[in-house]
């Protein structure tokens, strides 16, 4: 486990599903000396056993005196995007802000070498470049609140290894019901493709290392392309090549660009407008310049 360098000098919360990962972070945080807030967030859905792992996480904290903040939301059948994304998204939102009441500096979260290795394959398939295909890392921002922090400290272990680790302990945890939905693609990917591939795990981190290096290499050079940036308005050198702008315009733009809207924005004639996500717009003002409406 590699826990950030002010984890005992600063307080932390710890998102806690009540899953073997999340329970085994927990666990090695107090034998290491870290006692952080816990965070629960029960999604209530119908086919799962939410209501079960709400339990046991209010009891395993309670014998613990470990902190424990509690949330709990009903998804509407109506709202838009596929059942994994908009648990995440509530589950962020709730993170965030109990974080912040707490007085926490950020959320520590037991993603794994596996997990790493399963959303390298799920991005692959959405068509990510080297930007979306490194992955998530050791550390970086909260979704949706950069004032906060997150850290994986499992990020070099796997899932196997948090498993065997509470066996020889002794140490329950609940295992969610909805693993089994093969339905899912991350699960598809868990139990199907990666017993195929021996050094999946490995494999894929590794890759996702050498591309994260690759990503920030071509972060520096949309930057050095870049002959001026401000909130409104964004001028590249002239001749630019179209990966680096590629790169400039999403680094410039408050939104999240699919590979369509920005190569929307380089097609645009001069003087031509589009809407990126959000609804926000862009119009070109010259060959090399852009600004926001």
């Amino acid at each position: 486990m590699r826990l950030p360098e002010d984890a005992r000098g600063a307080q932390w919360a710890l998102g806690l599903s009540g899953g073997a990962d999340s329970v085994a972070l927990l666990h090695k945080c107090l034998e290491a000396g870290v006692r952080p807030v816990a965070l629960h967030f029960n999604h209530a859905f119908e086919d799962e056993n939410g209501d079960e792992a709400e339990a046991f996480c209010r009891a395993l904290c309670a014998s613990l005196g470990v902190a424990l903040r509690v949330g709990r939301r009903v998804a509407s059948p109506q709202e838009r995007g596929s059942k994994e994304s908009r648990a995440r998204t509530a589950r962020m939102a709730f993170f965030a802000q109990e974080t912040r009441a707490a007085g926490c500096v950020g959320v520590l979260l037991a993603h794994q070498a596996d997990d790493r290795a399963e959303n390298l394959v799920l991005r692959l398939a959405r068509g990510c470049g080297s930007e979306g295909l490194s992955s998530f890392g050791w550390g970086g921002g909260l979704p949706g609140a950069a004032d906060l922090r997150v850290w994986r400290p499992l990020l070099d272990e796997t899932h196997a290894a948090q498993v065997a680790w509470l066996r020889e302990r002794d140490r329950v945890w609940v295992e969610d019901v909805s693993n089994a939905d093969l339905s899912i693609p991350r699960n598809a990917i868990r139990r199907v493709l990666a017993p195929l591939l021996p050094h999946f795990t490995a494999g894929a981190n590794a890759a996702a290392d050498l591309l994260a290096e690759e990503s920030a290499c071509l972060n520096r050079l949309a930057e050095a392309a870049t002959a001026s940036r401000t909130a409104q308005a964004l001028e590249l050198r002239p001749g630019t090549d179209a990966t680096l702008a590629r790169r400039a315009l999403r680094a410039w733009l408050p939104t999240t660009l699919t590979r369509r809207q920005t190569e929307a924005l380089l097609a645009l004639p001069v003087g031509g407008v589009t809407q990126v996500e959000g609804g926000l717009g862009v119009r070109r003002v010259g060959d090399w310049t852009w600004v926001r409406l």
